[in-house]
Parts: C-alpha cells; structure tokens; sequence
C-alpha cells in the first residue's frame, strides 16, 4: 500500500478518536496533566521565543501552556495561513483578540505593520493527528507545518503536544515530513533526539 494511502486511513482513524475525546469528560483532566508535563519539561522563561497554537476539539488543549509563558515574559507567537500551503507566525498577547481562519482554525490577526517571526526561536509546540516513539508526525494533510518544520535549525526543539490515546505503533512518512524531537502527553515526555541520540521516556 502507499504512504498516501496508509496516512489517509491513519487520518480517517484520527480524526475518529478526536472526536470521541471531543465529547469525553476524562478528556479535560489528560489535558491538564498533558499541559503539566509540558510545563515542567519545557519551562517558560523571560524574552524567549515559543511557537503555540489553537487547540482544536479533541487536542489537548494550550491554554494553561499560554498563560505561563506569558505570566513569564515569554513571546508567544501563533500560526496564520498566509498562502497556499505557507504559514507565518505572528505575535499574540494577552488581551489581542482572534480570527477564524480559511480551516475553521482562531489564528491572530494581521495589524499593518506587525512583521511575523521568522527566526530566532527557542521552542516549536506542534499539533498532529497522530505521532509515533520515533517521533513522526501525521497532520491533517494541508503541508503546512511540514513546510515551516523543514526550514527551522536541527537546534530548535520541535515538540509535538498529543494524548496518549494519539500515539500509535508507526507514522508513515515520506521524504519531506519533519520529526518532533520530543512528544509530550499525560502520560509524561516522550524524548526522541537526544545529544547522545537514544531514545529516553519519563
């Protein structure tokens, strides 16, 4: 079978379980615990650069994540689809409100004279249908965070946010899709890329 198709029905599989997490009270306290983890691994700290999102229904959600950088002095930046299969991360404060974008996703707004972030970041927080031990990732199928993923230094950490219920036995990938180095969920952190390069689980 081809990749496409095998991630096509991993989606189909995905979204399912989404929206079964949707509609489950055991969902909100993985959330927490999931956003906990991330926290404790990843903190927050003054004048530094984060990439965040809007969670969707069913995705562990980033608020608690959001609060503490920002409570820390850290720069959250969230993602705006910009073009055709392009995202560009801009600027979001406490207090700046929210756009719906072209995929039903609250994306910041776009002030004239407010210029995206295009380098210099400290961390990636990245969202995903589904991801492996080896840190694969399968998204929902637009390219978008593949494209922004792939242009980053190896340096910045890439981290994908997910409930355990997310992770399966294998992603499949092609050529251009883009590894997180570590995977939080409410189970703990999953740490993929290493210095000495072994895999690590706490």
């Amino acid at each position: 079978m081809l990749v496409l198709e095998r991630k096509e029905i991993l989606r189909r599989e995905s979204r399912v379980r989404l929206r079964e997490r949707a509609e489950s009270a055991l969902s909100v306290g993985a959330g927490d615990r999931a956003q906990e983890h991330f926290l404790r691994e990843f903190p927050p700290l003054a004048g530094k650069s984060a990439a965040l999102y809007c969670a969707l229904a069913g995705e562990v959600p980033t608020e608690r994540i959001r609060r503490a950088y920002l409570a820390a002095g850290a720069r959250l930046y969230y993602p705006r689809v910009t073009g055709r299969g392009t995202l560009a991360f801009y600027p979001h404060r406490e207090g700046d409100g929210w756009e719906t974008g072209p995929y039903g996703i609250l994306e910041p707004p776009n002030p004239e004279g407010v210029e995206p972030l295009a380098s210099g970041w400290d961390i990636v927080v990245v969202p995903g249908l589904a991801f492996d031990r080896q840190g694969n990732r399968l998204g929902r199928g637009y390219g978008y965070y593949d494209r922004f993923l792939g242009a980053l230094p190896e340096s910045v950490p890439r981290v994908g946010l997910a409930c355990a219920g997310q992770l399966v036995r294998e992603v499949p990938v092609d050529a251009w899709d883009v590894p997180v180095h570590a995977l939080v969920t409410e189970e703990g952190v999953i740490r993929v890329v290493k210095p000495s390069g072994s895999p690590k689980h706490r």
